[in-house]
């Protein structure tokens, strides 16, 4: 298609235009979407100025969040942006509304800028305009472009943010797929070359020329033998003789959950199966269910917690005398974390762990007995943030039985949610 060897039928300038008006239609589909996402929260924010919300327009993101299957963070970067263009880059904002720019190379400008002044932020934005042309610049080459042009127009600022930018250093860990996990985080540029020449290092050191890993495998390799205590990679070549061979270190790992019938302990069993031979269900709390392999490493590195499945199962409710006291007795606290594995509001991640336990009927603490009982069927995992949105009465959930949840959200929309726990994946459900 882009022959460049003369002679051709002109066909390929024809098919290059559609991919660029493609580019434009799909820009001007986001720019709106972005506009009608932020109008939404603008509108919000209006309507609870004087209601009892504690932050006006808070609860916008999560419902636009349910209502196109987004993350509350990605709606949350459609309002800001938003906001940004109205007030900050009005001629970033003109370009995306007619599709000159889409929303990889917004996302770009709008993250380059954020920091600056109102006015700095217009002063770089003009001369990044002035320059010429920059629809055809991928994110890569417009990012190093704002970089220069930032630091030539706002010197004096350079060193506030990056002083203000090191407090706001974080690790952060999303799960994939395939029992995968994505890390990432934003570091001081110093500890990252401290920490990746360190990678390098073992990762070239550490083995011989027969390991047949590939160099980005044992870079991974490598963290995780800087945090499991070995401190060391070990060798993949497999042979007794091998130069780099030193003494296997103790290793650490995380909690994981394995979920085992009542009967798997009734005699030996080898680590990673029961006593009948069967490869025992591993679950990581938050992620979900583990491969055997997985498992059978877990038992031997990791702190392990046993949960037998009927442990919970559902059982009678509990005694009078306990179910009309208000605190929940730590037997019944673990059953219901036990079942929950997270916070039971929609696509909320938070662990069971980090999340309150919430009387979904409120406990009557002037009348018990009329309601709000302390009960496995009346108590839920909330993270602190969502239960305060159940408590001041933003939605309203009932009780399924079995575990299942059903919300139902300002505008009128219900959502079931159910529980993800190890006995959940256990049994298949």
């Amino acid at each position: 298609m882009f022959d460049s060897g003369g002679g051709g039928s002109g066909n390929e300038l024809v098919e290059t235009w559609g991919l660029v008006e493609s580019k434009r239609v799909l820009a001007c589909a986001e720019y709106r979407q972005i506009r009608v996402i932020g109008g939404f929260h603008a509108a919000r924010v209006a309507a609870e100025a004087n209601g009892p919300a504690v932050i006006p327009g808070e609860s916008a993101a999560n419902e636009v969040a349910l209502a196109l299957g987004m993350s509350e963070g990605r709606v949350w970067f459609a309002i800001t942006l938003c906001e940004d263009l109205d007030t900050r880059l009005p001629l970033t904002n003109t370009a995306f509304s007619v599709g000159e720019l889409d929303l990889a190379q917004v996302r770009t400008i709008h993250h380059l800028l954020q920091n600056l002044s109102d006015e700095k932020a217009r002063i770089v934005e003009a001369a990044l305009f002035a320059r010429g042309p920059i629809d055809r610049l991928p994110p890569a080459r417009l990012s190093g472009r704002l970089r220069r042009l930032v630091a030539r127009y706002d010197r004096d600022g350079f060193a506030e943010r990056s002083a203000r930018a090191k407090e706001e250093r974080y690790i952060s860990v999303k799960q994939c797929d395939d029992g995968m996990a994505f890390l990432s985080g934003e570091l001081p540029s110093l500890d990252v070359a401290t920490v990746w020449n360190r990678l390098k290092e073992m990762a070239i050191g550490d083995v011989c020329a027969g390991d047949e890993r590939t160099m980005s495998q044992r870079h991974a390799d490598a963290l995780v033998a800087l945090a499991d205590g070995s401190g060391r990679l070990t060798c993949g070549c497999g042979r007794d003789d091998c130069a780099t061979a030193v003494p296997a270190a103790g290793k650490r790992g995380p909690l994981v959950q394995i979920v085992v019938s009542d009967g798997s302990f009734g005699g030996g069993f080898t680590a990673g199966t029961g006593s009948d031979g069967s490869v025992l269900v591993g679950f990581l709390p938050g992620v979900g269910p583990l491969d055997p392999e997985t498992v059978r490493a877990a038992i031997a590195h990791s702190a392990t917690q046993r949960i037998h499945v009927s442990a919970v199962d559902p059982v009678e409710p509990a005694p009078d005398v306990a179910a009309l006291r208000y605190r929940i007795p730590h037997s019944l606290a673990d059953r219901i974390r036990a079942r929950d594995g997270v916070c039971r509001f929609p696509h909320c991640p938070v662990p069971a762990s980090s999340c309150d336990i919430d009387h979904t009927i409120p406990f009557d603490h002037e009348h018990p007995e009329k309601g709000g009982r302390t009960e496995e069927a009346n108590l839920a995992c909330l993270c602190r943030r969502h239960h305060r949105w159940k408590t001041q009465g933003r939605m309203a959930v009932q009780q399924l039985g079995d575990g299942l949840l059903r919300w139902t959200m300002p505008d009128g929309k219900v959502h079931d949610t159910e529980p993800d726990s190890p006995a959940f994946w256990a049994t298949g459900a």
